[in-house]
């Protein structure tokens, strides 16, 4: 029973830490982009309406930003506060291990990593769209994008190739005055395509007008033309032209998972998409981990104040984003396999945090 007691009081404060700290930096944030926008909000007489509305679809994005390093900061600060009140002195006494008393906030950083992990696939995208959206339209006074008829836009392709459109009816399924690019590796043009019209028939598009040239190593060039040809490399639908194209992050995990689908069926360098793909498990799991690493690292230095756990922190925060921004990038370029190059901060972190762990429970 007491034992029980003791869990619900630690998660708790630990939890209370938690949503404290995220407020704290939600305010600081926000206060900080209001003011450093101050003139445009002015200058485009933007109502308090939109401005709450701008910032109310951007708190799930600062949410999932911030609360690692909430959690990182809380676990510093209930640790500390718990050593300079011989709470654990007391606990020790009891015959309570160092990491059974971290269990409870173990189990607060595991669920508020499936907290991050649901809000960032669910709702991060969606609402980072409606933000993009007020600021486009309300803020910018830039006229909504109608995605079934557009013009002078370009498209990238999921093997590489970027189309850029004179014209897309998205009723009719009918694009005019288009060109289509493919390259190699080295971003070079391997060939160039050039269409008056292409069309969407029996689930295939049928080019109109079409100039094709490829582009040899050596620089020569192998031109033809034609009144009609078929396009099958083409694997978009018109579904996919007349909706908003996702970034990656973006997406969520089935939609990213069948784009990557799409990317490899296509002959597409999928690398980096994978990469995107396992960060979206990976990120949340940092909540826990920096419970791992920030309880033990306070009983290293139990007296200190609230400046130096900040310090602390803050440098922790700096060193993971740091390896987790390295990680990606060499991911991206191949250097790692995708699923090492994501988890390479965790694993940093969780080596670290475990070593700790084990030296505190013997201290």
């Amino acid at each position: 029973m007491m034992i029980r007691k003791l869990d619900l009081y630690l998660a708790a404060q630990f939890m209370k830490m938690i949503v404290v700290a995220v407020t704290s930096f939600v305010v600081i944030f926000v206060s900080v982009d209001a003011f450093d926008h101050f003139t445009r909000w002015v200058d485009r007489d933007v109502s308090a309406g939109t401005f709450l509305r701008y910032y109310f679809y951007g708190l799930p994005y600062i949410i999932v930003l911030v609360l690692p390093v909430a959690v990182l900061l809380s676990s510093l600060f209930l640790v500390s506060s718990l050593s300079r009140r011989n709470e654990l002195v007391a606990m020790r006494a009891a015959g309570i291990s160092i990491p059974r008393v971290f269990l409870p906030l173990l189990i607060v950083g595991g669920l508020t990593s499936v907290f991050e992990l649901g809000v960032g696939d669910f709702v991060v995208s969606n609402a980072t769209y409606l933000q993009t959206q007020v600021r486009r339209v309300e803020i910018d006074g830039q006229e909504p994008i109608n995605y079934g008829r557009r013009s002078n836009f370009a498209h990238r392709s999921p093997d590489g190739a970027i189309l850029d459109i004179g014209f897309f009816n998205g009723k009719t399924s009918v694009m005019t005055d288009l060109t289509v690019e493919w390259f190699d590796d080295s971003s070079r043009v391997t060939r160039r395509l050039d269409l008056s019209r292409m069309e969407w028939q029996d689930s295939l598009w049928t080019g109109f007008g079409a100039v094709n040239r490829v582009f040899g190593p050596s620089g020569a060039i192998a031109y033809f033309t034609a009144d009609t040809l078929l396009l099958p490399e083409i694997g978009e639908a018109p579904e996919d032209f007349g909706s908003r194209q996702k970034a990656p992050e973006e997406m969520n995990f089935l939609e990213l998972d069948r784009y990557i689908d799409r990317v490899n069926r296509a002959g597409g360098d999928s690398r980096g998409l994978m990469v995107e793909f396992y960060l979206k498990f990976f990120f949340p799991l940092s909540n826990l981990i920096m419970v791992l690493v920030g309880a033990p690292l306070a009983l290293r230095n139990p007296r200190s104040g609230k400046a130096s756990s900040i310090g602390l922190a803050i440098l922790l925060a700096f060193l993971f984003f740091s390896l987790l921004r390295f990680g990606q990038t060499l991911g991206h370029k191949g250097a790692l396999p995708p699923l090492l190059a994501a988890g390479l901060a965790d694993i940093v972190f969780i080596f670290l945090g475990t070593v700790m762990l084990v030296r505190s429970s013997r201290g």
